[in-house]
């Protein structure tokens, strides 16, 4: 008989548990082994395999103050740290309560060291979803507007990150900064089926996950990188693919209204000049349209971002709005002569619909083409 590595809880945690045919109990999770979760129902004990389970929710989570800052990894994980540092090529990320994550710093997408802004996030998440070939540090100057310091990252204490910027090594002080985009944060990596939610806000994205050491689970992230999370903060987790792409999925309405009379019916129109899918990752919309995609209840967050497409070589102003269920929960005006691209990142809540809609400003449509890039659902 083969050994199985175990972790038995100190006490049982309450959970809420679905699994992938659809049936939810709430019972106690009493021990965690490579093989699955053994649970405790009214004094019935019954192992469930990883393999057999959607969800595992946690009923009775402690209240826990999430820190500030944020490290998002290559592979789509998303940590709550209480402070970074690095020395050459390896990241330190400290963490609430929990051991320290070691990292290379290739796996780190970005790091955000203030918390979120309504007036800065467009901005930042702008900012996140633009390929770069070299490190940047992002500066918030007065009136809450961000600029980019292209450089490469040396080192980074609790104080300052160092930037050799032409050959020099220059500190810049933290509480000078929004964060820190990596040169690989437009590279992509396999990204885990597992989703595990930590009670300080962490969200991993695991390739698997085993019995660790001391009432610990043993998360797997991609390419190699592992972490201790102890059982007393685990708070979810949920086996099923994290993101959902919509510019390949079908619309459920679309429309353009051209500002002239082009001599064709809506239905040629909204054909020849509606929303396009480029590449099944970006859409391309031109003023005045919308398109409009279901929701299916299976995902939390929107996020994307938009820019003029990179055709539009003179124009005017024109908005972006993204509807939910028909409420309006992100507006931007976009100006041909500012490129800069605007980012969102929406909680859906019970919404069944999203809706892009560009419309021009009122000075003509010559070049309003907008391109939302990459919009997603994630859990």
């Amino acid at each position: 008989m083969g050994f199985v590595l175990a972790v038995l809880l100190a006490s049982a945690i309450q959970v809420r548990v679905t699994t992938v045919d659809g049936v939810t109990s709430d019972v106690d999770l009493v021990r965690v082994t490579d093989l699955g979760i053994q649970i405790d129902s009214g004094g019935n004990p019954m192992t469930l395999a990883f393999d057999d389970l959607l969800s595992v929710t946690r009923t009775d989570p402690p209240s826990i103050t999430s820190p500030t800052m944020r490290v998002e990894l290559v592979s789509g994980s998303r940590v709550a740290v209480s402070g970074v540092t690095s020395d050459g090529d390896t990241a330190t990320l400290v963490l609430r309560e929990q051991e320290p994550l070691n990292i290379p710093i290739k796996e780190i997408r970005w790091l955000r060291f203030r918390g979120s802004s309504p007036t800065v996030d467009p901005q930042w998440l702008g900012m996140v979803d633009k390929p770069r070939t070299t490190d940047v540090l992002v500066v918030r100057r007065a009136g809450d507007s961000l600029d980019e310091v292209e450089g490469i990252v040396k080192s980074m204490t609790a104080k300052a990150v160092t930037i050799d910027l032409d050959g020099e090594d220059l500190p810049a002080p933290i509480d000078k900064l929004e964060g820190v985009l990596f040169a690989n944060s437009s590279r992509d990596a396999k990204q885990g089926k597992l989703l595990i939610e930590d009670t300080t806000g962490s969200r991993w994205k695991a390739t698997s996950i085993t019995a660790g050491k001391d009432d610990s689970l043993l998360i797997s992230l991609a390419d190699g990188v592992t972490h201790q999370l102890p059982l007393s903060q685990l708070r979810m987790i949920e086996s099923t693919g994290s993101v959902q792409f919509l510019a390949p999925e079908m619309p459920a309405e679309s429309s353009f209204e051209a500002n002239a009379k082009i001599g064709l019916n809506n239905q040629l129109a909204n054909q020849w000049f509606g929303a396009k899918s480029d590449d099944d990752r970006d859409i391309v919309l031109h003023a005045d349209s919308f398109v409009e995609y279901r929701l299916d209840g299976q995902f939390s967050t929107i996020l994307g971002t938009v820019l003029f497409d990179p055709s539009v070589a003179a124009g005017g102003n024109c908005s972006m709005k993204v509807l939910l269920d028909g409420k309006v929960v992100w507006d931007q005006t976009f100006d041909v002569s500012d490129s800069k691209p605007r980012g969102y990142e929406l909680p859906i809540g019970s919404s069944k619909r999203v809706r892009f809609e560009v419309k021009s400003a009122g000075d003509g449509d010559l070049g309003d083409t907008l391109r939302v890039r990459q919009p997603r659902l994630v859990k």
